[in-house]
């Protein structure tokens, strides 16, 4: 069986170019997809059918092209990844795949508000998220105008503190560094092959780097990278990696992008990609989302606030200085 990859996220296609060139190993087996490893350089890509959805380390078979279960074709972790004609064969499988055809690009901004047109994105997304169930893990943080929520999930209720100095973070106008504690309790935190932390994490810093907030994400990006090193497993540590770059899902990257252009149609398309990732991964994603986009809302009005004050105290600045002058000039 011979199965090319039609697209691929730029840190698969350079896994896939250094696994042709001298193999690698399985990473990780699942029914649907399978983490190939160059083991010398540590790079990682997931190999799988268009439905999985475009990001940084997918590379996807053609819509036309079927692939095994490789689970019950006995595929297993450490299993070997040959160079084969350009391409790789994956164990025994005899399974090739040939020369990437194209790279996913998705939009990365930069994402301009002006006015109250962040805040009314944010509502716009609250709307729009009233049909999707929110209510695994930090799920319930994607909804923007949520309510307080009193307990809720076991991973929300260990998050929440971390969180909560998180977002005071995003909102700040100054050059801190972000809570170290606060990055550290979210890294690995919860279940599952990329961590309810990680996401909420690798959002924030999407978000942050789409909206031109590139020292802010670089700041988050690295107290994560320095966490994760020891904090969470080697495949959610690649998509953090990814997001310092400013890279994930396809679905995030147009959900944000149809909130800056107002295009409620594109919304509504993101939200179902980010519905179908993983048990609650894709909602998780765009929490962090929020956050950072709820933090440069805050920022944006703070920074309005204090140009209309030094506006208004302009003219009473003016007669402070105008009046004695005129009084000599009287006398």
């Amino acid at each position: 069986m011979a199965v090319g990859v039609s697209l691929a996220g730029r840190e698969a296609a350079d896994c896939l170019r250094a696994l042709a060139a001298d193999g690698g190993s399985v990473l990780a087996v699942f029914r649907r997809s399978v983490y190939l490893s160059h083991d010398g350089s540590g790079a990682i890509a997931c190999f799988g059918p268009a439905a999985l959805g475009a990001g940084p380390l997918n590379a996807l078979a053609g819509r036309e092209q079927s692939l095994p279960d490789w689970q019950e074709a006995g595929l297993r972790p450490g299993d070997p990844v040959a160079p084969d004609r350009g391409g790789v064969r994956i164990a025994a499988l005899r399974f090739v795949t040939f020369a990437v055809a194209r790279l996913h690009d998705p939009p990365r901004g930069p994402c301009e508000w002006t006015g109250d047109g962040l805040a009314a994105a944010l509502a716009r997304l609250s709307d729009a998220l009233s049909g999707f169930d929110l209510d695994e893990g930090l799920a319930p943080l994607a909804r923007p105008h949520r309510s307080p929520i009193p307990g809720g999930p076991p991973t929300l209720r260990r998050a929440r503190p971390a969180i909560s100095a998180l977002e005071s973070w995003l909102a700040g106008d100054t050059g801190a560094p972000p809570p170290r504690g606060a990055v550290e309790r979210l890294i690995g935190l919860g279940p599952g092959l990329t961590p309810s932390g990680d996401d909420y994490l690798g959002g924030a810093m999407i978000a942050l780097s789409m909206c031109g907030y590139a020292s802010k994400a670089d700041a988050l990006a690295g107290r994560a990278l320095a966490s994760a090193t020891d904090g969470t497993n080697r495949i959610s540590a690649a998509h953090l990696q990814a997001a310092a770059k400013g890279l994930g899902a396809d679905a995030l990257h147009r959900s944000v992008d149809a909130l800056a252009r107002g295009d409620d149609r594109a919304l509504a398309a993101g939200l179902r990609g980010l519905d179908a990732i993983g048990h609650s991964s894709g909602w998780e994603a765009l929490a962090g989302a929020v956050s950072a986009l709820k933090g440069i809302d805050r920022r944006l009005r703070s920074q309005s606030r204090r140009s209309a004050a030094a506006v208004s105290a302009a003219p009473a600045l003016d007669s402070a200085t105008t009046t004695p002058a005129s009084r000599n000039a009287s006398t």
